[in-house]
């Protein structure tokens, strides 16, 4: 009998099963892969036709969602279908990633399976063979996890009824045709933050300020310049005045710190390192990632928030430095590791019993990078060293920095400076050591003589706008944004809004639905998004309260203390609210604003306008223009040629923009007549139309 084994991610051993897709058989075990999520919800109106006109009104939803396949990976289904129905299989072994999500797409791929075997569930810990062992060793009945698997339904329920519900009433109340109102429990809040600062940024009003730089003698030739706080212009004037005849007193602190090297990679901290140190958009270094990870081998999981490695890999560090030797990025370093037999700093490694579900982003010691570095481009070479560094660096003792401050009082106002010296490098030196800010010599309690001043006028300056770094950084934290404490408590546990895996997507959705614009480096809203928080301010979806509060109610389902029923009873209250205050606002209109399109999608040939009811962007097929969505339950389309008259692109970009055209000649019946129509969009049936 053999073992059937399920995992997330398809095996590179892997061999085609008939038709089907791939697998991979032993002699004791068949390996088959899902390949993430083979499942979703069925759109609205699918579920029922009431739905099918967008109204403002809540959607009539059953209480457990109706599931389809995804059209891209029923092939992945299928043979897992297949599969287990075999004889020879005595257990079915699910592997797939070990957290709430990963228990829900096997609970969706189980739902539309028929098996007899008993089912066990592997919870990696460590991903290193002797881990691997580990967790396979001590498989658990998959049933044990049930309240997980009720919890992540409950979240992706939760995600649809909020997101379903609340694009549609606030589309139908504040936008219309080229103008969907996107919601969602990650999307909303986010652009909310960047509305929010622009109304910072347009309410600031810029004060007057003072400072002085004073000048004093030192104990060397070498001059000491001092600073002061912000002044009025009084006090900096009455102070002037002064400050040749007074006697200054200094006041010396000198501290030696140990600085540790940082923790290892996040998905999120090298996304904001490639943003600001190599000009890469957050997307873009997401895909790099990928590509590390998937096609080259040479980095580990990409979609992680852990900073530390298990004991288990800490034990193959040296593999990685093994590996990464001759290849001709670091090998000054790797000598300098190998000959001083230094070895990996413990605060990056996890020695709690917790579970990891992933490790932080590190190079692989099978990936053979110096075969693979070559086919590597600039960008891609460029994130692999911030990597290879990162890891590096961990080999290193703490730097060791002398910090000086030295200060002075003249009549009440402090002046200050300081100064910092490194005095052992150590992990500093891999990415260039910081400069020195050399103080001149001071003794302490001394007083030293007045040699001159500078008094500088100053004006405050409104707060920077995001960039993606600090965007990203933003959500990571948006327990900042909150008042209250526990809800604080929750979001910081919870890494704030999005996840490491979807937080740049949620930016690229962001850009293409017309909410945000980046100019260079910096994100604006757009006016469609400041119209919209101005009718909606309070609406829960502008704050991370929102996501709190869900996760909250999650962890009570996922400890038995909340019913699937009570937590979806919940989430209806917050639909509620959505529909009435859409309904409290209806009747102003939020202005259209075109998505921003990169440079790619404004040179392609198949980009015609946006779909009116999901909010796509048109492709063109050599019969018609059509909605990309249609994978997604969305199959509007206008052929090309309609009774017998062809159709030209700018009379669907007519179409698409106003709803309908003016009059058009040169139809031809069934009976041969010729005819002029008007053709509209129905927004009941989503078809073109004739209008008469």
């Amino acid at each position: 009998m053999k073992k059937f084994i399920n995992a997330l991610e398809p095996s590179a051993k892997s061999h085609k099963y008939a038709k089907y897709t791939y697998f991979y058989e032993g002699t004791q075990y068949i390996f088959a892969s899902a390949c993430g999520h083979l499942f979703q919800a069925k759109m609205p109106e699918e579920i029922d036709a009431n739905n099918k006109q967008w109204k403002i009104e809540k959607l009539q939803l059953p209480d457990i969602l109706p599931l389809k396949a995804i059209s891209s990976s029923k092939a992945y289904f299928n043979c897992l279908k297949e599969l287990v129905k075999r004889n020879d299989i005595d257990e079915i072994v699910v592997c797939t990633d070990p957290d709430r999500e990963g228990q829900l797409i096997w609970a969706l791929i189980a739902k539309n399976l028929k098996m007899s075997a008993p089912v066990t569930r592997v919870w990696i810990h460590e991903w290193t063979k002797a881990g691997l062992s580990k967790a396979f060793k001590d498989r658990k009945d998959n049933t044990y996890y049930k309240n997980l698997e009720t919890a992540g339904l409950c979240r992706m329920q939760a995600d649809y009824f909020i997101g379903m519900n609340g694009t549609r009433v606030n589309t139908k109340a504040f936008g219309g045709y080229k103008n969907v109102i996107n919601e969602g429990r990650v999307q909303s809040p986010t652009r909310f933050l960047v509305a929010k600062l622009e109304k910072e940024i347009q309410n600031f009003k810029p004060e007057d300020y003072w400072t002085i730089t004073l000048t004093t003698t030192s104990d060397d030739s070498e001059h000491l310049s001092l600073q002061s706080g912000r002044l009025s212009h009084k006090e900096a004037s009455s102070l002037e005045a002064q400050l040749h005849s007074l006697p200054y007193t200094m006041h010396k602190e000198v501290n030696l710190k140990e600085v540790r090297c940082p923790m290892l990679y996040k998905t999120n901290d090298v996304n904001m390192e490639a943003i600001n140190a190599l000009g890469l958009s957050a997307e873009k270094t997401t895909n790099i990632l990928q590509k590390l990870y998937q096609d080259y081998g040479l980095t580990t999981y990409p979609r992680t928030d852990i900073q530390q490695i298990s004991v288990s890999s800490s034990k193959e560090v040296m593999k990685i430095v093994d590996s990464l030797d001759g290849i001709g990025l670091v090998d000054e370093i790797i000598d300098d590791i190998k000959e001083n037999h230094r070895t990996f700093q413990k605060h990056l490694i996890n020695f709690s019993a917790g579970e990891m579900p992933h490790e932080a982003i590190t190079p692989t010691y099978d990936g053979e990078p110096s075969k693979i570095i070559g086919q590597l481009s600039s960008e891609e070479k460029a994130v692999y060293l911030m990597v290879v560094k990162r890891f590096l660096q961990g080999f290193y003792p703490p730097a060791k920095v002398e910090e000086t401050k030295v200060s002075t009082d003249a009549n009440g106002v402090k002046f200050s400076c300081t100064g910092k010296i490194i005095v052992e490098a150590n992990w500093m030196k891999i990415n260039g050591i910081p400069k020195d800010n050399i103080l001149p010599h001071i003794t302490d309690g001394k007083d030293y003589h007045y040699v001159n001043h500078k008094v500088e006028k100053k004006t405050t300056k409104p707060p920077a706008r995001y960039t993606e770094a600090s965007l990203l950084k933003a959500m990571e934290n948006a327990g900042r944004f909150v008042e209250d404490k526990k809800a604080k408590s929750i979001l910081k546990e919870v890494k704030g809004i999005g996840t490491e895996a979807t937080r740049s997507d949620i930016l690229k959705k962001l850009y293409k639905t017309g909410f945000l614009v980046k100019k260079g480096k910096v994100i604006y809203p757009t006016d469609k998004t400041m119209a919209l928080v101005d009718i909606l301010p309070n609406s829960p979806l502008t704050s991370p309260m929102m996501t709190a509060q869900l996760e909250t109610k999650l962890s009570m389902v996922e400890k038995g203390k909340m019913s699937f029923k009570e937590f979806m009873g919940s989430v209806n209250e917050q639909v509620d609210e959505l529909v009435n205050s859409a309904k409290d606002n209806s009747g102003k209109t939020i202005d259209s604003v075109a998505p921003i399109k990169s440079q790619s999608s404004q040179k392609s040939l198949d980009s015609i306008g946006i779909c009116p009811f999901c909010g796509r962007e048109m492709k063109e097929n050599s019969k018609s223009y059509y909605c990309p969505g249609y994978k997604d339950g969305c199959n509007f389309s206008i052929w090309k040629e309609i009774a017998g008259k062809k159709i030209s692109k700018t009379t669907v970009r007519t179409l698409l923009n106003k709803g309908q055209t003016s009059k058009l000649k040169g139809f031809t019946s069934r009976n041969g007549k010729k005819f002029d129509a008007v053709l509209h969009i129905n927004k009941g049936t989503h078809k073109v139309e004739f209008k008469f």
